[in-house]
């Protein structure tokens, strides 16, 4: 989860196919980036025998690249500022382009990703939707003059390279490919959306203005029904005030807000985004955002039934035809059930995630658990929240009354397709975080009580790193449909800067469920966090989301507007140029699966 360790300032930076979707199959290619990466740095020794993960670990790296295991290929795919439609402005490795320019092109600080087949089958492997988030944006890289003066063109272009980009992308030749395509779109944080659920309509929500604004955050997930579903964790970028009376209050604190958001400073020229001008309008951000990929006019819709959580993580599973989202705000972990079977609801005018029930974990501490129903009313709900509306607006509160378990930073989640365990990392904590297991009670998704472990911890000490398995702050989990787990990791979110040092650039790790054994599959460049992993459906091609190459971790020398490379030039090396978020497709040279 990227450098989420200090929110208010992003540079320290703490398969259905519906009818809309066959529409408009555009026919030229747009080739994103450039052709292809360094050479996969080749492994300094086979495999050990008799693991189910057969490639042989990659070392901990410090070089300006993207490095993967011998007998594998990386490639450069939709970087930020590649052009999203065939007319679309290239980029300009100087910076200078414009808000307008970057409303046509993809955005950046990408985050989380999934893939999202366009067909069944075989064809789904080659053909599908490509959906991204823009969680942040480094003004020293976003902009020409390094984002040293907060105008409005500033704030514009830096509203205009965040959200969420959906692209329509093929392997053609062996190459995935952009295609130009009616589906390809970006959201915004000034994007019009909607609100459906028990605030649709509410007060507390009603600033007087139209609903505007998706904010991309790390917490990506694709629906049972084929929609994408993201997290606004970074609601506390977004916001601030120069009003020196303004005071935050417990809600607001316990989100994050603050007057200063030194990097931003969006308030200045939109009120909108201003504490003490309009404080109802932050009410409309830390939703739970589903997006229709296949319906490029449909708005973005906000699902206010799952809680105000600012979600860091989420991942859809299913229980006896319910769907379950779980989701990690800073400090818990929730789940919510549907009302009704999904298939039920999804024939009709609503949305499965209307009606339901959001619960937040309590661990305890003899591995056992429990789900505590957020319901007004309920023990710990009955004072100090007005209703249920009151109950989801301020959920982080509500988990907090209910006695939920806090934890540091839990991140993004994953469900193990056969055995229906879920992971999900611990990203801070003693040691560099940890990843958590839990199992529901009687294995159905929306049981009351779990039974939990620690599934991986990185190895403590300075000590040699001879299986690749040392790693630290891990921001999420993916489940591929063979069970292997994929690990992201942001090491510049790391606190200490001797650990930092000793762990190398951020990586992505395959973990072995049944065995517990944790290999360094991939590393990415200097600064960045890998943030987001999806796969196609034979996990032929895995699609990593390298985000923030270039900037600093905490009390790290930085890029500066007379040196944007200063950290990293990936992944274009121009020497006028800077280092760019963007996706790589990782896949077998032996067209196998990967990370077997």
């Amino acid at each position: 989860m990227a450098h989420h360790h200090d929110h208010a300032s992003p540079t320290r930076r703490s398969a259905l196919l519906t009818t809309a979707g066959l529409g408009a199959l555009g026919a030229s290619a747009l080739v994103c980036g450039p052709p292809a990466l360094a050479a996969a740095h080749p492994a300094p020794s086979a495999a050990p025998t008799g693991s189910r993960l057969s490639f042989a670990p990659v070392p901990i790296a410090r070089k300006d690249e993207v490095t993967v295991p011998e007998g594998y290929t990386v490639r450069v795919l939709a970087p930020w500022g590649a052009p999203i439609g065939p007319r679309g402005p290239r980029w300009r490795p100087d910076a200078s382009d414009t808000a307008a320019a970057a409303l046509r092109q993809v955005g950046t600080g990408h985050g989380g990703v999934e893939y999202l087949p366009l067909g069944p089958g075989h064809d789904g492997n080659r053909r599908g939707l490509l959906v991204l988030t823009h969680a942040t944006a480094d003004p020293v890289l976003l902009h020409a003059d390094g984002g040293r003066s907060a105008t409005a063109a500033h704030a514009a272009k830096e509203m205009a390279s965040l959200g969420v980009t959906v692209l329509r992308i093929e392997l053609r030749d062996g190459r995935w490919r952009v295609l130009a395509d009616g589906l390809n779109r970006r959201l915004t944080p000034s994007s019009p959306v909607a609100f459906s659920g028990p605030l649709d309509g509410h007060s507390a929500l009603d600033t007087g203005a139209e609903a505007l604004g998706l904010l991309g955050g790390f917490a990506h997930a694709a629906t049972p029904w084929g929609t994408f579903l993201n997290g606004e964790d970074t609601l506390a970028d977004a916001f601030g005030t120069d009003d020196r009376r303004w005071r935050p209050t417990p809600e607001q604190e316990r989100y994050g807000l603050t007057a200063d958001t030194p990097d931003y400073g969006w308030h200045a020229h939109h009120p909108r985004f201003d504490l003490a001008e309009a404080p109802r309008e932050v009410h409309r951000f830390g939703w739970t955002v589903e997006v229709d990929p296949f319906a490029p006019n449909a708005a973005p819709v906000k699902r206010t039934a799952l809680g105000r959580l600012a979600a860091r993580g989420a991942a859809v599973a299913e229980s006896r035809g319910y769907a379950v989202v779980y989701l990690s705000d800073d400090a818990h972990l929730y789940k919510f059930v549907t009302a009704r079977p999904w298939r039920d609801i999804r024939n009709a005018t609503t949305s499965p995630l209307d009606e339901g029930t959001l619960h937040a974990a309590r661990l305890d501490t003899d591995g056992t658990g429990a789900w505590i129903p957020l319901v007004h009313g309920r023990e710990g709900l009955r004072t100090g929240f007005r209703d249920q509306a009151d109950v989801l607006l301020r959920a982080r509160e509500a988990a907090d009354a209910v006695g939920a378990t806090a934890l540091r930073e839990p991140g993004q989640p994953a469900v193990h397709p056969v055995t229906g365990t879920v992971y999900c990392p611990e990203s801070a904590g003693p040691g560099g975080g940890r990843v958590l297991a839990w199992t529901e009670g009687s294995g159905d998704h929306g049981a009351a009580v779990m039974s939990w472990r620690e599934f991986a911890r990185p190895e403590p000490g300075p000590g040699t790193d001879p299986a690749g398995t040392v790693f630290g702050a891990p921001g999420g989990v993916h489940c591929g449909v063979d069970g292997r787990l994929w690990i992201t990791t942001d090491v510049p979110a790391v606190a200490e800067p001797e650990r930092r040092v000793r762990l190398g650039n951020s990586a992505l790790l395959c973990a072995d469920p049944e065995t517990g054994e944790v290999r360094r599959f991939l590393t990415g460049p200097p600064g960045c966090a890998i943030s987001g992993v999806s796969s196609t459906p034979d996990q032929g091609t895995l699609f990593v989301t390298v985000h923030g190459p270039g900037s600093a971790g905490e009390g790290d020398d930085g890029p500066t507007a007379q040196d944007p490379r200063a950290v990293s030039n990936w992944p274009g090396f121009d020497p006028r140029g800077r280092p760019r978020s963007a996706v790589v497709v990782v896949s077998r040279r032996d067209g196998g699966r990967v990370g077997t």
